[in-house]
């Protein structure tokens, strides 16, 4: 009897040490009736479909979940092609999901699930405000009617900024949850980041360390050391342009729609705007017309304008060009992102544009804005 009983419990320490990263998760997803529910990890981008589970009549079903590692990792429950749900679970979590096939679910039993949840609500809040502000503001353009698009503008701004304020505090409140990564990394759109400011880096490398003394090798701490290298790197290169009284510029030479090679060295003793863009990104377009007003004010006077675009389907690129009649000198090699001309500069997001005066050197590099960039131009003619 005793060596039964001690084979028995022997078997049990196995069984139990053997058992790998483990998660279990009982849900209920309303509307779904007796069907199915795909579960999917997040690599990063792209979704890996792990497991389909049988739901009963009510739409419940529950399952265990061999997880790749003792790292919280996303998963994400799909009903029909719709995103029901979204988890973050790690090793010994014993979850339940309540959620509905017309959207909205709540979890208990995983702490980092919750605080997801939280995350989420304030920033799609905060993306459907900017969103239709947006839009808004480009039918405000279009009808030319600046009072209303200069009110507009105040209200984007008052979004971007009241949000920024909100994630800062979530993730100085949560620097030991994944979610803080994952709220570093929103974007309102391609060319606006919630934490875009160099000094933004303090608090990526603020929520990393933290996040490395419990998930030391999370896919997430690495990706956050990577942004805060290229972080570094942008900021070390821009310190050194602002420390010189001038930077001479890197040649580059590039076809345009006719397929003849321009080298920008060819402008050489003119004031340069050196424009980066896509032909993708309306808001890029729309940066165009203001590019006209500066070259129909001072290209007589030796102002000009080299455009790179970074577009990919060059027939598209070109037709773009045509479409909008720019007067300047348009470029593209078709490599997009693989451009040597994106090393040469150091792009690391479009739009992105450069000054360059008579002499060759750059003195100014991102001004947007139309005022202070006509200002540099005369300056330097």
């Amino acid at each position: 009897m005793k060596k039964l009983l001690l084979a028995v419990l022997s078997a049990a320490v196995i069984v139990s040490c053997s058992r790998g990263p483990q998660a279990v998760v009982s849900a209920v997803v309303e509307g779904a009736g007796d069907s199915s529910v795909v579960l999917c990890k997040l690599n990063f981008n792209k979704f890996a479909p792990v497991d389909t589970f049988k739901t009963d009549a009510s739409g419940a079903f529950n399952c265990k979940i061999d997880l790749t590692g003792n790292e919280p990792y996303f998963y994400y429950l799909f009903f029909a092609d719709r995103q029901v749900a979204a988890l973050i679970l790690k090793d010994g979590d014993r979850v339940s999901v309540k959620a509905s096939t017309v959207g909205g679910y709540s979890v208990e039993g995983s702490e980092e699930s919750a605080l997801f949840i939280e995350l989420n609500g304030m920033y799609g809040k905060a993306a459907a405000t900017f969103s239709t502000l947006a839009k808004e503001g480009v039918a405000a353009r279009e009808a030319s009617d600046e009072a209303t698009l200069k009110e507009i503008n105040k209200k984007l701004s008052r979004t971007y900024v009241d949000y920024r304020k909100d994630a800062t505090r979530f993730v100085l409140n949560h620097p030991f949850s994944i979610t803080s990564a994952v709220a570093l990394f929103q974007k309102f759109n391609d060319n606006l980041a919630v934490f875009d400011e160099p000094s933004d880096v303090l608090l990526f490398r603020r929520v990393c360390d933290s996040l490395t003394v419990v998930y030391p090798k999370s896919e997430y701490v690495s990706s956050l050391n990577d942004e805060i290298s290229r972080r570094e790197a942008v900021a070390n290169l821009n310190s050194k342009i602002s420390s010189l009284t001038s930077v001479e510029f890197p040649e580059l030479a590039l076809p345009d729609i006719n397929g003849t090679t321009r080298q920008l060295s060819e402008l050489k003793g003119k004031v340069v705007v050196l424009s980066f863009w896509s032909t993708a990104q309306d808001e890029h377009k729309m940066f165009n017309k203001e590019l006209e007003k500066l070259y129909g004010a001072y290209h007589e006077k030796g102002m000009e304008v080299y455009q790179v675009s970074l577009d990919i389907d060059k027939p598209s690129w070109a037709a773009t060009v045509k479409s909008q009649e720019l007067p300047w000198i348009n470029v593209n090699d078709g490599l997009g992102i693989e451009s040597p001309a994106v090393v040469a500069y150091n792009i690391i997001g479009i739009p992105s544009l450069f000054v360059i005066n008579r002499d060759g050197d750059i003195v100014a590099r991102d001004e947007f804005d139309p005022a202070k960039l006509e200002q540099i131009v005369v300056k330097n003619l």
